[in-house]
């Protein structure tokens, strides 16, 4: 709740602070802190209601309605944003309507009511399968702000309006939302090793779509690609971690996680803007749906290969 609060002051500050690039950046910062108490403390509650397919469902519904506000949102601020930059600003203020369903009905169920046959000690989740999801956080949330910040800028290269640019990365985000939602559905069929795989596909896919085509709709079309293959990775990551770590650990795995997401978010525009700048937007495009596919190849390859020994192994 006090996370909220401060998300709420330090978002609605930059419209006052609109003199001092400074002083916005200061606000974001605040802002930033504020965030990171929010997704931590969020996913970690949930996970003390939620266990197994449950939480599975729960996770694909977080990241559908995290991906709802942003459509939502997103397409408020590109209307906003014709109007006067420091208008977006405002938006933040909503999130005081969020506090008093917080204080009335979210009520965290104590870590004595696990089940203590289920808990591992505290040393053993801290395992290459944590280093691995803590990587493919990192990964991930560089190719997605790789996308949401030059998407703009490719968008304004064809003319697009400042309206418009907000409602194209509203649809890549409502394309995240419903993979995310329905992520309990592909989770009866597919195991989460595979589910990534798949999501890594798709998402090269349509980065391999976005380096060829020149028009508007098809842009939005391949943005669309990215976004499913992104929404079927996000909630999968997730349950992935939950897996393994036990519930007195979750708090602070959910932290090293979240500082991986937002390191990605800091570095995307550090290590891809130079990329940009030097190969322009079609062959950085190309170049990511290429890097993504050699990866997937090799840890495939890698995957089968450990399976095909353990089998031999086992015979």
């Amino acid at each position: 709740m006090c996370a909220l609060a401060a998300f709420a002051v330090s978002g609605f500050l930059g419209f006052y602070w609109q003199t001092s690039l400074w002083l916005i950046l200061f606000s974001r910062a605040l802002m930033g802190i504020a965030v990171a108490f929010i997704m931590v403390s969020c996913t970690t509650i949930a996970s003390r209601y939620f266990e197994g397919p449950n939480f599975s469902r729960y996770m694909g519904w977080q990241a559908a309605f995290g991906g709802f506000g942003g459509v939502l949102f997103l397409s408020i601020a590109g209307v906003l944003a014709e109007q006067h930059w420091t208008w977006v600003f405002a938006i933040y203020g909503l999130s005081l309507l969020v506090l008093p369903g917080v204080w009335r009905f979210v009520k965290a169920p104590p870590l004595q009511d696990q089940d203590s046959s289920k808990t591992t000690p505290a040393t053993k989740w801290m395992s290459q399968a944590f280093a691995g999801c803590c990587v493919l956080a990192f990964v991930e949330i560089i190719v997605l702000y790789g996308l949401t910040i030059h998407l703009p800028f490719y968008l304004s290269h064809h003319h697009a309006s400042a309206t418009e640019i907000g409602f194209v990365i509203a649809g890549f985000l409502l394309a995240m939302s419903c993979l995310s939602m329905s992520y309990g559905y592909f989770r009866r069929y597919f195991g989460i090793k595979q589910l990534h795989m798949i999501g890594w596909i798709v998402i090269a896919l349509g980065f391999a779509f976005l380096s060829v085509v020149e028009t508007i709709p098809r842009i939005v079309c391949s943005s669309l690609i990215v976004g499913t293959g992104l929404g079927l990775i996000r909630p999968n990551l997730v349950v992935w971690l939950f897996e393994f770590v036990p519930p007195m650990m979750r708090g602070k795995a959910m932290g090293i996680m979240m500082t991986c997401y937002f390191t990605g978010q800091f570095m995307s525009p550090v290590l891809l803007e130079p990329l940009t700048s030097t190969l322009g937007y079609a062959l950085f495009f190309r170049s990511l749906a290429v890097i993504i596919s050699m990866v997937v190849v090799v840890v495939c390859l890698t995957y089968f290969m450990w399976f095909s020994k353990r089998q031999a192994d086992v015979i």
